[in-house]
């Protein structure tokens, strides 16, 4: 069954973003008397019809309508010392058919930053609820119409106050502590918090050529049946060989107490590299270098032009499920609508509706967000590289991204992996591998009408078992600012998935219009 109401969780996470908001505005209330605030109400409605509302196999698919009646609000404040942004949606699906499924998904995206005392204590919290596919081996729907049994709830709130203090032009510190917490409606992820402090000390303006850091980080992830402790010391000098080149490295030693399949959890580490900036829209990040896991590199390069923005990415790092769940958007394909997309759709509220439609409906989250490969308890090394282009004309975007992903598990499944999952743990104590791309191009018709194309791909592998699925997405829609506080969108998806798997082919058409209108 598709679990996606948790109105109790929802109350939990909002209750707590209310409590700090509250506790910010009453600690310095003068700052949020400076600040501007702004309270938008916002109703959605929605109206779908989908061929195959299960994403079942061939012959047993089910037809329906579904009726959305979505209201939302978003509460911003920004001042000088104070930043609230709350956005949240009450999403009320209704079945024509299947009117047993009926149901509500609760959606919250907080954050909040206050600088308490100036330029010395500050606060950092964010609260997020949205709805997750649970596992590769389902059905993976984009939103929450389609019903798979395959789809639950994240609930995330964190809070990280910290201290930072510059010592003259010598040197600047911070020291920080992270309490953030989550739960799922999964079976085995029920709830899990970790704590974390951190102390850096970073040259100043007065080391001109030669700079310098040191850091300690070191948290703890409790669950219900275990505690995991990750330390890390790390040292780091930088070299200023021109007002462009600098040579960087890093060294240090880190350790968890898990216990590891491939036999080391601990060890110490090295990097070394460059950074360039040859222009003031140019800049690449270069290093090689060795971790107790082996081998490690790391390349960051971006490039703009006035029509055009470029990013090329690689990374490798020890994660786990829960961290994907705390990472923000990539700001490079975030940035690359928002910035591109500003001047050409000049309502605010129709360029975010068109942003919102666009990521949605294209599929964008696969590039912006780091793929959930399964709800696991597990850590393990992830390498991941990402390019993407993004093309920017008169009345034209077009964007490309494509990337090339590997997870190698560093610890083994366990009893409430393989309830996660509804399987035996052996896929997941294998290495998984995902490769794929998307197209978007969206197109500014007439001063009010918008059109968009777009079209997925991503091939997931199971290196354990030999499973491999091909997951397609193709989508074209129109959308139109009828009036000042109302716009209209049609939108036409088509999905489908093939596997070498028996019984896990699926495809799906669908027809949305929808109205969203602000107060």
């Amino acid at each position: 069954m598709t679990k996606v109401a948790g109105n109790n969780g929802f109350r939990l996470v909002f209750h707590k973003t209310v409590k700090i908001v509250t506790i910010i505005l009453l600690i310095c209330p003068a700052y949020s008397t400076a600040a501007d605030w702004k309270l938008t109400p916002q109703l959605r409605l929605v109206e779908t019809y989908t061929d195959n509302v299960t994403l079942d196999t061939q012959g047993n698919e089910k037809s329906d309508f579904i009726t959305q009646v979505n209201p939302g609000v978003s509460l911003t404040g920004d001042g000088p010392r104070l930043k609230v942004n709350i956005n949240y949606i009450m999403q009320n699906l209704f079945y024509a058919k299947m009117s047993n499924r009926n149901r509500t998904a609760q959606q919250l995206n907080a954050t909040a930053n206050a600088e308490l005392i100036k330029n010395f204590f500050f606060l950092d919290s964010t609260a997020n609820i949205s709805q997750r596919n649970i596992s590769l081996l389902g059905p993976l729907p984009d939103t929450n119409e389609n019903i798979t049994g395959n789809r639950t709830n994240v609930k995330t709130y964190s809070i990280s106050p910290y201290i930072r203090h510059n010592l003259s032009n010598f040197a600047s510190t911070e020291a920080r502590y992270t309490h953030n917490e989550i739960s799922t409606g999964a079976a085995g992820q029920a709830g899990t918090q970790s704590d974390a402090i951190l102390f850096s000390l970073t040259s100043g303006s007065s080391f001109r050529e030669v700079g310098w850091g040191l850091n300690y980080n070191k948290r703890k992830l409790d669950s219900r049946d275990r505690s995991i402790e990750n330390e890390r010391y790390t040292g780091n000098l930088s070299y200023r060989i021109s007002s462009k080149f600098s040579l960087t490295g890093t060294s240090g030693y880190q350790k968890y107490s898990y216990t590891s399949t491939t036999g080391l959890s601990a060890g110490s580490f090295w990097t070394a590299g460059f950074v360039w900036a040859p222009t003031a829209r140019t800049n690449i990040t270069a290093n090689t270098g060795k971790a107790f896991f082996g081998t490690t590199y790391t390349l960051a390069a971006s490039h703009r032009t006035r029509r055009s923005a470029w990013s090329l990415n690689y990374n490798q790092n020890i994660t786990t499920t829960r961290d994907q769940f705390f990472i923000p958007p990539t700001t490079d394909t975030a940035s690359f609508l928002n910035q591109l997309w500003t001047s050409n759709i000049p309502d605010p509220l129709m360029r975010q509706q068109t942003v919102d439609t666009f990521i949605r409906d294209n599929g964008l989250e696969a590039s912006i967000f780091d793929p959930i490969n399964f709800f696991t308890n597990q850590f393990f090394l992830q390498k991941r590289l990402q390019a993407s282009v993004a093309l920017s004309g008169a009345r034209n975007t077009l964007i490309f991204s494509i990337f090339h992903m590997l997870r190698e598990p560093q610890t083994a499944g366990d009893a409430n992996d393989a309830a996660l999952i509804g399987t035996n743990s052996i896929g997941l104590n294998g290495s998984i591998k995902q490769i794929g791309g998307n197209v978007s191009w969206n197109w500014k018709i007439g001063p009010r009408t918008t059109a968009n194309v777009g079209g997925r791909f991503i091939r997931s592998s199971i290196l354990a078992t030999g499973r491999e699925d091909d997951t397609k997405n193709f989508t074209v829609g129109l959308t139109r600012q009828i009036q000042p506080k109302l716009n209209g969108a049609v939108n036409l998806r088509h999905i489908e998935r093939t596997s070498n798997q028996i019984g896990s082919d699926y495809r799906e058409n669908a027809l949305i219009a929808s109205l969203t209108m602000s107060f």
